[in-house]
């Protein structure tokens, strides 16, 4: 009888998450924390809540801003994974995929939060956001619709965020039911934040104005450079994750030879 030696076959880089229909959820659920929150800490647009609930029809204006907003951030992730998956080099691409975009939404991110630090990009927002303050008693409730996805889309990090967490999807290969709920967690995390200015108002009955009054003077006057500082933070993570599988990469090539 010939007895022959048991030898561990190793998955191809990137097919070893390929055929597991979840992700573990300490992972999926810091990233998409995190990504959501990238999303959802904005002063200009927690600003914009806070100034609807100083004018008429406080909670119904407000609150369809914010839809605009959760079906601006739903229908990009959204399209990020339909696009993604119509291409078979995307649904290839594995843990190299995810080192790419890992290193690029880096370098994004730190190129975006530097110049969120300087002071042309203060003033500049501050100016747009004073003029956008100014139009918003007139608005009704579709153009405000419309206002509350626009903001969400026209941000560049935000873009960032949404590749990131679509490209998660894709080269996980979840399930419908997975990218579901995942794709649900994002969208709340996005919208957590721009949640709390309507929040404190039902909890207070509504006796808000002159905290309100000063929370938006604040959020559009200083607290730009908060995002700047965000920003960063989220980029050296990304970049940290890249360097990581970077370094996962190498390990695995060495197991192969």
């Amino acid at each position: 009888m010939e007895l022959r030696l048991w030898k561990p076959t190793v998955p191809p880089l990137g097919l070893a998450k390929r055929h597991n229909p979840a992700m573990l959820p300490f992972h999926w659920l810091t990233q998409t924390i995190a990504l959501g929150l990238g999303i959802s800490f904005s002063p200009l647009n927690i600003a914009l809540v806070a100034l609807l609930l100083l004018g008429p029809n406080p909670l119904r204006r407000c609150f369809t801003y914010l839809g605009g907003w959760i079906l601006a951030n739903g229908g990009a992730l959204a399209a990020v994974v339909l696009v993604g998956s119509r291409f078979s080099w995307a649904m290839q691409l594995g843990s190299r995929g995810q080192v790419l975009m890992d290193l690029i939404g880096a370098g994004a991110l730190v190129a975006l939060g530097l110049f969120q630090l300087t002071p042309a990009a203060a003033i500049g927002e501050e100016s747009w956001a004073m003029q956008l303050m100014g139009q918003l008693p007139e608005l009704d409730w579709f153009p405000l619709l419309g206002l509350g996805a626009g903001c969400a889309l026209v941000s560049p990090e935000n873009l960032v965020f949404y590749a990131k967490e679509g490209g998660m999807l894709l080269t996980n290969h979840t399930s419908l039911r997975g990218d579901l709920e995942v794709g649900a967690v994002f969208v709340a995390v996005t919208t957590s934040l721009l949640l709390l200015p309507p929040l404190a108002w039902l909890l207070s009955g509504g006796r808000l104005r002159q905290p309100l009054s000063r929370l938006n003077d604040w959020l559009v006057h200083r607290a730009e450079w908060l995002v700047g500082v965000f920003a960063l933070v989220l980029g050296v993570y990304l970049g940290w994750q890249g360097i990581e599988g970077l370094h996962q990469m190498t390990l695995g090539a060495a197991a192969l030879t």
